[in-house]
């Protein structure tokens, strides 16, 4: 990916977000900083999903809205939860909701069926 420090060769990456907005309007700022970090570092939003919408299949609702994000690899996913750029915008979100954050390594990318 042109201008992106992202690793790449081995499985892709997932940045799991389970979270509650209590601040919508001063949430907004963070939100806004995050897109040219995202492409730094390869990722990209598979879905942000707010809490309303997302529809449970088992378990008790929980009120909590999810984000999912694809890196090209473990590495590039830890190494944009890591830099300068996103903890300056984390520091935007404090007191704006409660998070709860995983770094899943995903599958090997390959064509067979899931087994």
């Amino acid at each position: 990916m042109p201008g992106s420090i992202a690793a790449s060769g081995g499985p892709p990456a997932y940045l799991l977000v389970q979270g509650k907005i209590t601040d919508l309007e001063g949430f907004k700022a963070y939100s806004a900083a995050l897109p040219p970090i995202y492409r730094k570092y390869g990722g990209h939003y598979l879905t942000v999903t707010p809490a309303p919408k997302v529809e449970i299949a088992e378990g008790d609702p929980r009120d909590e809205s999810i984000l999912i994000a694809r890196f090209p690899s473990k590495e590039a996913a830890w190494g944009f939860w890591k830099s300068a750029e996103y903890e300056a915008a984390k520091r935007l979100r404090e007191g704006k909701g409660r998070f709860f954050v995983t770094v899943l390594e995903g599958m090997p990318v390959n064509d067979s069926p899931a087994t």
